[in-house]
């Protein structure tokens, strides 16, 4: 029976080591993209606090491959009373056993480069992230009220297009604020945008 299954089979088992090949070939390219490209894997710059880091990222918009370049320093981490919970109207104590924790960011730009829908997050010394709730506040980079050019929503639309009364100032600050438990030691401030990842700024805290 053995020598039978052989015989049956013998046209299609030399094709065996390609096809794994061609399978492990695949599970590569998944891994790519959907574990590297889907985290932060790729360290583009990175500072002490207090150190003004430059950094560009590349990425692509509704036009083709572009990039962003800005100046970021972080100048401290704080603890507050408030935090801006999504369904409140003003800023509210946090929870028992949680600190709501200010990250002050100073940053530096060109007019036109787009710095919205970024995000930042903290990193604890155990690699614990804590992320900005996005539903309370939109954009932790850039002012609220001048955020400068956003990505051309088409393949034929204009880069660095500002709506009028949103020019953005050559420098500004930020300060999100996030939802830490009690007792965590933050050690890091990362800076990305969705569509740059796996490229992050690394911002060491004293």
């Amino acid at each position: 029976m053995t020598r039978g299954w052989w015989r049956e089979n013998r046209f299609w088992l030399p094709a065996l080591p390609l096809g794994l090949a061609a399978l492990l070939l695949a599970s590569s390219y998944n891994v790519k993209g959907f574990w590297y490209d889907a985290g932060l894997h790729h360290r583009v710059a990175s500072g002490q606090q207090g150190e003004q880091v430059s950094a560009t990222m590349e990425y692509d918009d509704a036009v083709g491959a572009t990039s962003r370049t800005f100046e970021v320093r972080m100048t401290g981490l704080e603890t507050t009373d408030k935090y801006p919970f999504k369904d409140e109207d003003e800023p509210q104590p946090p929870p028992d056993g949680i600190d709501a924790v200010v990250a002050h960011l100073d940053w530096a730009a060109e007019s036109d480069q787009v710095l919205s829908a970024c995000t930042v997050s903290l990193v604890d010394d155990q690699g614990r992230r804590y992320d900005v709730d996005t539903t309370t506040v939109f954009d932790s980079c850039v002012p609220e009220d001048r955020p400068g050019p956003t990505d051309p929503f088409s393949k034929d639309g204009e880069r660095g297009l500002v709506a009028e009364g949103e020019e953005r100032p050559p420098t500004w600050s930020t300060a999100p604020v996030f939802l830490v438990p009690h007792g965590r030691k933050i050690s890091q401030v990362l800076v990305w945008w969705p569509q740059s990842m796996p490229d992050y700024v690394e911002l060491s805290v004293s």
